[in-house]
């Protein structure tokens, strides 16, 4: 019995790590495909088995919101059997985290998250710094939103591009920050195949905005 679960174990350990590791393969080709128009130069960085991280330089262009974006792949344990049955309760996903450097300086902080994230909203109502957001927008009525400027954060929200982006991940976003301090957009998504480019369709968007915003501000 002990030599058959090893045995077990050993075998889903190797299906395990080769599943990973094809779909890192995946995932890195998939955000080289995208950024490479945008990007002068883009490296990867294999850690922790098959995550990965990635930092895109982008082109010095008038038009770029952004100065660099960094990426981390993070997928689940699948090589640890005791993985799959626990991932029905912890409903654990693959994770795509994305760090966009803005050019410019962000015009507020936000924070976005979906509504049952309870302990989010918990530690967010606690920060004096920002306030709770009341849901205006349709759009956002599955997300909690707490910011330092609910006029700016509403037209943020309101524009057409936010909307249709948002619409189309809602499922997928876990949680996105606009960080004033440090011009910083950081956005977290459950990643697939699917998700993926909508995620970065949707991090481009959030730049183009806010530098429209600052600019028309200035």
């Amino acid at each position: 019995m002990v030599v058959a679960v090893a045995f077990l174990f050993v075998v889903n350990y190797i299906i395990g790590s080769f599943r990973n590791r094809k779909l890192a393969i995946q995932y890195s080709k998939m955000i080289k495909a995208y950024m490479s128009p945008h990007c002068e130069r883009i490296g990867f960085r294999v850690y922790s088995r098959s995550n990965f991280r990635s930092l895109c330089q982008l082109k010095d262009s008038p038009h770029a919101s952004y100065s660099r974006i960094e990426v981390a792949v993070v997928l689940t344990d699948r090589e640890n059997l005791i993985h799959y049955p626990l991932s029905l309760i912890t409903k654990e996903h693959d994770r795509l985290v994305c760090w966009g450097y803005l050019k410019n300086a962000a015009p507020m902080r936000l924070e976005l998250f979906p509504t049952y994230q309870e302990k989010l909203r918990k530690k967010f109502l606690s920060d004096s710094s920002i306030k709770e957001a009341p849901p205006r927008i349709p759009v956002i009525k599955d997300f909690s939103v707490f910011t330092s400027n609910t006029e700016l954060a509403n037209r943020f929200l309101s524009n057409a591009k936010i909307q249709g982006d948002l619409s189309k991940t809602k499922g997928f976003v876990k949680s996105l920050s606009i960080d004033q301090k440090n011009s910083l957009v950081h956005l977290i998504y459950d990643l697939s195949r699917e998700s993926l480019e909508p995620a970065f369709d949707f991090l481009m968007t959030c730049g183009e905005t806010l530098t429209k915003m600052t600019k028309r501000a200035s």
